[in-house]
């Protein structure tokens, strides 16, 4: 019994408690990712295995490096040597291990220095054994990446010259360990890897040299293969035994990666840092973890969140194999990363934010099978005609990347129609070699609206393009050298043959839904493939509606003038690269023949594609010819089922005609929590970067979003790679509410259809083909449409569905809007509604609002004031009652993410300043029109966003801090958070405590009710799990000074920043002088250091109002519109907040301007990042939510500029550049913005020695302080511009026009029409008036009572008798509904007067009220 408690007693000793385990987890936890460290500059190198160490006053890291491009390319591993004084910024030194002819490890020679200092936060100095330092590699013959042709051994080298320096390391003629050896074991008898050795002292194991290694072998019983952790001990380093209990960690599932031991000591507890790899329980493949042991030999797992893991796009493949050191209080986590073009290079993740690396991987290259070059760079472009501002545009050529829209700003400056319209010509010129047997291709992927094509003046055609892409065959135009492209561009007024349109073109109700691009808007591609290629788009993948079954069906074309026999090749693999099926087919192609290649395979237990795990197959379709690929498209695929209440198939669906009104995937209900989004951008509209698509992707989801639906048109390409990637539900969306009933319309509308479901239809993510919102097609198009959906998409007639959405017939779902609270109704009846079988999905709600203005909480008031507040009120009622009834509908989509331009109507106040109404916009964003999160953003944050995933907390309002200038006062204080429970002080510190309240679920907020408001500081604190997480902070005009505001310029213990590291950030430098210091956004302010910072004014700035100033003669548009905004938080870093609370916000039309002799200059650029990341955690992250360069005379001096990255939430920045001065003026401008808006909070220009002081240019009309008190809530109508559109519009009426047959005159619904009864002699003949020669279109208002579309004859007929239009018009059924059908005179007319005859044999059930032609 005593030997039995003595083995339970070690057994318990041995094993690391869960609560020891949280401790270490605690203290090595890097949840900052500074980036990059060492990258290779090229394609053909990979750098791998990172070991710190630390010799004198600076550290060390060897890394193995590979030298090829894939895993058979290369020679093998050799190690190098870099050098740091600050463990971020690394310097190459050279080889330590080279390669070495005639030798056992002649291509294989990874080393790894031994003898570390063991001890947590210790010296990390590299112990000597007699004289000598020493390293064990692994090595061996076989060429390639690692053991890809021959086993890997460990050998050991040693040196005595310094372990600084570069210098080849002597190395043992023989490995040290093989699997040759007679005393192999079984965990190790395929291959070894990577080892480690360490030297106790204490000899525990019963020898001072302690080698840790992986290898790879195949458990005897089981038959599992995998990767293992084993020792091996010496006496003198050379000659090793195995540890007899090996291997001594192991994670036992086939093909899963245990290895790369990394131990330190903490205490009395050593620590492995390891990396695992392919662990079916993970949805990432390589991440870095521990384990501890108090004896090296039983390893207690730690079961929590992984230390490193795959999150960025330079790791988001692996993130694997650590190096950990700890040094003054700060944790840096070194890792190989390794992205999806697996490049690799080594990263390091810090435990306290520490900026972001400049390091990148070299620009990815492809396969050589097609080479595809994005032309963005270098573009010349000018109007030809436009409509707008003539004078200032015509002639001026622009250099411009792409994208790029013409139309920046004109849509904000409060006309009813404002956009722009007209014709761009743009030119690029680029080198190429033309080569036999190629083919080349230039893609669009979006023009508005018509784009015709030349290269080197051979003339390519004239394209309708819009929103989706067009591929040209440019192969006979192109030349060896240089060639030139031109395209010219047309957006003309009044598209009257497209689905998209501009919403100021039309009188029509409802076409108001934003403007159309005037540009080359998304990106422009040159391809280069072999002569008989697969098409653009050319592969279609799907799967049954079991799961059981892929189909793929590939487009496949030979462009040569000769037949070709080929072999075509579908192979599909998982994620991890290994093959699930091959399918081939050997045919013959004729010359210029097109062939489709249908193939199938069934897929045994397919891992399916979820919101939670959104799993990706990849299919690679190959042509070979002659044995070789000669072309190859590789295509993303999830398998994943569908089921909706409308369409109920499949095994996994609830049967027909059951209540359930779910949605389900997988067989599981799924209830939608949507967001529309309209893709515009303040200052770009919609020309939308990769940055812009990733950060707009980015915010979404962090808002806590698992669906999303296209507002109103096809978006960019990019948009569906994340959706898939992402796990997040699509409904994309074709157009909305257009209808011309013309040949030239119906043919575009097919056309461009068939390219929208072409380019989407593989994408995991799509649930939802959107035909039109509000529709005003015909039934039986909509049904033809329909049809041509389901004949490209298969699963369109099982799983996808078909909609219209507010409005339209023909499709599958005509789903509602419902707007309870906003446009009538009563938003407390909305779950009920919603659950009605003619609702269970919602595809719009939302809500008015003005930024800045806000009330006191209150009971919901359908006719309060449109204040932020209002809105979360509202938007949280829905979310509330929508989640009450999340089991029984599908769910419901917001309007809208951001807020949108909205050309044809008066929406002047998406904000409550003057200074910041721009429009009109349809403003119910989430964000604002430039980006800015809103209230009610963090509301939807704090409801869908799981606190394990990012804890974060938002006090209610940080544009609200005069709500106390009255003084102390008791008030209701509001909160949003995901955390478990907020504690709220009315201090800077955990003192004045207002209490503490407990998360009462979806759709609340934390409130604290008539709380005594006494000092000026509220300070949230989330806790989650028991720990404070996540913290926020308001600071409030009007009140007493917290007894501890102080601690506002200190660093917060919950959420540090880069920017608490700074020391006298805006102190001047010495032995200069300073000619400028400007506040920008700001009035004059004298810092702590006694420097004079001068007002902002036109005299030094310049923004996107200047332009439009002397042509609009606005009331509301002035210098500073909408370019100029101001936080109210504490700034990290700084005691100076003023100078980077206010702040000038703009894209290109931004700039500086200062008059300066010539000569050398410092100029000092000052930033913030006060919109993302408010009441944030360390979770949070904003990178790549704003992108920047800055430019000085025409120079760029930062590129790609990331203030969040750099300096965190509210953390000063500062960048110090050199410029020079030649023709007497210093110009500071952002010449390109790739994500958000460009933000400056201050600039400061000195100049070496004593030099003259400008005096500085005030304007002492305003005071930027004023801007924050001029607001209006109601924007009146005297304010406006002059209410008028582009094109006049004439309505005819009816009962004015010359009749005949049967007809009476009657009121219906307040318009009075002419109703037609049975009679085969009815007609109605208006006599109308054109002035420009144009196309006009013509919009019929009427009523058919019947049940069955009618049709009508229409002739348009000129003075002279001469018919020009004979069409006939389908009126589709309306009863009880004016309704407009719109088509066109066909073709340009002169000014003149016209005849317009509606007839038909029967008219009866049929009511006109006008025509209208515009």
């Amino acid at each position: 019994m005593a030997l039995l408690f003595w083995g339970a007693l070690c057994a318990q000793k041995m094993e690391v408690s869960p609560e020891r385990l949280q401790q270490i987890y605690d203290e090595v936890r890097t949840p900052y990712k500074y980036g990059l460290v060492i990258a290779p500059t090229d394609n053909n190198h990979k750098i791998d295995c990172p070991t710190v160490f630390r010799e004198g006053d600076r550290w060390y890291m060897t890394y193995v490096v590979y030298n090829g491009k894939d895993g058979r390319d290369g020679r093998g591993y050799e190690t190098w040597i870099a050098e740091s004084d600050n463990l971020l910024e690394w310097t190459t030194l050279g080889r330590v291990l080279s390669y070495r002819d005639g030798y056992w490890d002649c291509n294989q020679r990874g080393g790894f220095p031994a003898l570390t200092d063991m001890n947590w936060g210790g010296t990390y100095q590299l112990q000597t054994y007699k004289g000598k330092h020493w390293m064990t590699y692994l090595g061996g013959e076989g060429r390639g990446y690692e053991a890809v042709e021959a086993p890997l051994f460990v050998g050991l080298a040693c040196t005595d010259q310094p372990v600084n320096t570069s210098h080849e390391w002597k190395a043992s003629d023989k490995p040290i360990l093989s699997i040759y050896d007679k005393d192999v074991q079984w965990w190790e008898a395929l291959t070894q890897y990577k080892s480690t050795v360490y030297w106790d002292k204490s000899k525990s194991l019963g020898a001072p040299f302690v080698m840790f290694y992986n290898a790879g072998g195949r458990h005897p019983e089981t038959g599992l293969k995998g990767e293992r952790v084993g020792i091996a001990l010496s006496k003198d380093m050379k000659k090793w035994k195995r540890y007899e209990g090996n291997p001594v960690f192991t994670h036992e599932t086939e093909g899963t990666i245990t290895g790369d031991a990394h131990i330190q000591k903490m205490d009395d507890v050593y620590v492995m840092f390891y990396f695992s790899a392919f662990d079916p329980s993970k949805p990432y493949k390589a991440f870095n973890t521990f384990a501890a042991s108090y004896d090296l030999v039983h390893w207690s797992d730690w079961k929590g969140k992984d230390l490193i893991v795959p999150s960025k796009d330079y790791d988001e493949l692996f993130a694997h194999k650590s190096y950990v050191v700890k040094h003054e209080g700060v944790v840096y986590h070194f890792y190989c990363a390794v992205n999806d073009a697996e490049q690799r290079g080594i990263a390091v993740a810090t435990s306290k934010p520490m900026g972001r690396s400049d390091v990148h991987f070299p620009p990815r290259e492809g396969k050589k099978r097609r080479v595809s070059v994005e032309l963005d760079k270098g573009w010349k472009t000018y109007l030809t005609e436009t409509n707008q501002l003539k004078e200032q545009l015509n002639g001026k050529t622009l250099e411009v990347n792409l994208p790029h829209n013409w139309d920046d700003y004109y849509g904000y400056r409060q006309l009813t129609h404002g956009n722009l319209h007209g014709t761009a010509i743009y030119t690029k010129q680029f080198d190429t070699v033309k080569k036999k047997g190629r083919r080349y291709f230039i893609r669009l992927e979006g023009v508005g609206t018509y784009a015709t094509i030349q290269l080197n003046n051979r003339d390519l055609g004239k394209h309708p393009v819009g929103r989706t892409s067009l591929t040209v065959d440019v192969t006979d135009a192109l030349v060896s050298g240089v060639n030139i492209l031109s395209i010219k561009v047309e957006h003309p007024e009044l598209i009257t043959d497209m689905p998209w349109v501009c919403g100021g073109c039309s009188s029509e109700w409802g076409f108001s839904e934003g403007s159309q691009p005037l540009g080359i808007y998304r990106p422009v591609v040159f391809e280069e493939t072999d002569e008989v290629r697969i098409e653009p788009f050319g592969v279609h993948i799907w799967n049954d509606e079991r799961a059981e079954n892929v189909f793929v069906e590939v487009e496949v074309k030979n462009y040569s003038s000769r037949s070709q026999e080929i072999e075509f090749v579908n192979k599909f693999s998982n994620s991890d690269g290994k093959q699930v099926f091959r399918l081939v087919e050997k045919l013959t192609l004729q010359p210029n023949e097109l062939k489709v290649i249908r193939q199938q395979s069934p897929v045994k237990d397919a891992i399916r594609w979820s919101t939670e795990t959104p799993y990706l197959y990849k299919l690679a379709s190959m042509i070979k010819r002659a044995g070789k690929t000669t072309d190859e498209i590789t295509t993303p695929f999830g398998i994943r089922t569908l089921s909706w209440p409308v369409k109920r198939t499949g095994i996994e669906s609830p049967k027909q005609g059951t209540d359930d009104g779910r949605f389900y995937l997988n067989g599981k209900p799924i209830f939608l929590n949507g967001v529309c989004e309209y893709e515009h951008q303040f200052g770009q509209s919609h020309a939308f970067s990769h940055e812009q698509v990733m950060a707009r992707v980015k915010q979404i989801k962090a808002a806590g979003f698992n669906a999303f639906r296209d507002a109103h048109q096809p978006h960019h390409l990019d948009y569906q790679k994340y959706w898939d990637k992402e796990g997040i539900i699509w409904w994309t969306q074709l157009s909305a509410h257009v209808w011309y009933d013309t040949p030239e319309f119906r043919n575009n509308f097919k056309k461009l259809l068939r390219q929208w479901v072409k380019e989407r239809r593989n994408s995991p993510s799509l649930a939802i083909w959107g035909l039109q919102n509000e529709s005003t097609l015909p039934k039986e198009f909509a049904e033809e449409c329909c049809e041509i959906i389901r004949e490209m998409d298969p699963t369109a007639r099982t799983m996808r569905i078909i909609t219209t959405c507010n409005g339209g017939e023909g499709t599958d779902w005509n789903v509602i809007q419902n707007w309870s609270g906003t446009y009538g109704g009563d938003v407390f009846n909305y779950g009920k509604e919603l659950s009605q079988k003619n609702q269970l999905l919602n595809g719009e709600y939302g809500a008015w609002r003005s930024i800045d203005q806000h009330t006191e909480p209150a009971p919901f008031d359908a006719k309060g004031i449109w204040s932020e507040e209002r809105m979360c009120q509202l938007m949280e009622t829905k979310i509330r009652l929508a989640e009450q009834m999340k089991d029984s509908v599908c769910g419901q989509f917001q309007w809208i993410y951001s807020s949108h331009d909205n050309p044809g109507r008066r929406q002047p106040d998406e904000a409550y300043r003057k200074i910041d109404k721009v429009g009109p916009f349809n403003y119910k964003g989430l964000v604002t029109p430039w980006e800015e999160p809103l209230d009610v953003y963090y509301m939807y944050k704090a409801n869908y966003v799981k606190a394990s995933l990012e804890p974060m907390v938002y006090l209610v309002s940080h544009t609200w801090n005069n709500r106390f200038s009255d003084g102390r006062r008791r008030a209701t204080i509001e909160a949003y958070s995901n955390c478990d429970s907020v504690l709220l002080y009315n201090d800077a510190v955990d003192r004045v405590f207002l209490g503490c309240k407990l998360n009462q679920g979806i759709g609340t907020h934390f409130t604290w009710e008539h709380r005594d408001i006494r000092y000026n500081v509220l300070r949230a604190v989330g806790y989650y799990g028991g720990k404070p997480v996540a913290e926020d902070v308001l600071v409030l005009e009007g009140l007493e000074q917290a007894p501890n505001f102080e601690k506002l310029f200190g660093a917060s213990c919950i959420v540090p920043t880069v920017a608490d590291n700074n020391v006298d950030i805006l102190k001047g430098k010495e032995g200069y002088t300073y000619l400028y210091r400007i506040n920008c956004g700001g009035d004059v302010y004298t810092d702590t250091y006694g420097q004079l910072w001068i007002q902002d004014t036109k005299e030094y700035s310049r923004s996107w109002g200047d332009r439009f100033l002397k042509a609009d003669n606005s009331k509301l548009l002035s210098p500073y519109t909408a370019s100029q905004r101001v936080t109210h938080d504490p700034i990290h870093g700084t005691r100076d907040w003023k100078i980077f609370q206010s702040f000038r916000f703009g894209r290109h039309e931004l700039a500086y301007n200062f008059p300066l002799p010539n000569g050398i200059y410092r100029v000092e650029l000052y930033f913030t990042e006060p919109w993302h990341g408010t009441g944030g955690s360390e979770q949070t992250d904003c990178e790549g939510l704003r992108i920047f360069d800055v430019a000085i005379n025409g120079r760029t001096v930062i590129d790609d500029l990331d203030v969040w990255a750099l300096s965190g939430h509210d953390g000063a920045y500062c960048r110090v550049v050199e410029a020079e001065v030649k023709e007497g003026k210093l110009t500071v401008n952002f010449p390109e913005v790739k994500a958000g808006q460009a933000l400056i909070s201050a600039i400061a220009i000195a100049r070496e020695g004593k030099h003259e002081v400008p005096v500085a240019k005030l304007d002492n009309s305003f005071t930027w302080a004023s801007f924050d008190k001029d607001v209006i809530e109601k924007t009146p109508t005297e304010l406006l511009p002059e209410d008028k559109s582009a094109r006049a519009t004439m309505k005819y009426e009816a009962e004015e026009a010359v009749l005949k047959g049967k007809w009476q005159k009657k009121e219906f619904k307040k318009e009075i029409g002419v109703f037609f009864s049975k009679d085969n002699k009815n007609s109605i003949t208006w006599t109308v008036s054109t002035g420009l020669a144009q196309v006009y279109a013509l919009r019929f208002r009427f009523m058919n009572e019947t049940s069955a579309p009618m049709k009508i004859r229409m002739q348009f007929v000129d003075s002279k008798n001469v018919v020009l239009k004979d069409d006939v018009l389908s009126f589709p059924p309306t009863p009880n509904k004016w309704r407009m059908l719109s088509t066109t005179t066909g073709t340009f007319i002169n000014a003149g007067h016209y005849r317009i005859v509606l007839s038909a044999e029967q008219m009866n059930g049929f009511a006109i009220d006008g025509v209208e032609v515009q």
